[in-house]
């Protein structure tokens, strides 16, 4: 994922149905791309389990990353009281 090619990768890992390992190689260069890209295919993808999936690793992707408003946005998305109470829990800066 060095030149840019987090939608290969995502592609690669939704594949061989290894999604979540995609946590391991992201970093604060890449992880914004990563999500969007997992965001914008959960629309298109084969069935609600693989659109699930896409959806948990972009919400582990932005608690890795403590960007919660984001991961916040993606589990109401999914509408999971469970992930949503987790990032409020999780999140400690008041204001946010």
């Amino acid at each position: 994922m060095k030149n840019h090619e987090e939608p290969e990768a995502v592609d690669l890992l939704m594949e061989v149905e290894s999604l979540e390992r995609i946590l391991n190689f992201t970093n604060d260069s890449n992880f914004e791309r990563v999500c969007n890209y997992l965001l914008s295919c959960a629309s298109y993808a084969a069935d609600a389990e693989e659109m699930m999936n896409a959806f948990k690793t972009a919400y582990r992707t932005y608690i890795k990353h403590k960007k919660y408003p984001q991961a916040l946005r993606v589990a109401q998305k999914i509408n999971s009281n469970d992930l949503i109470k987790e990032v409020m829990e999780i999140c400690t800066d008041k204001v946010t």
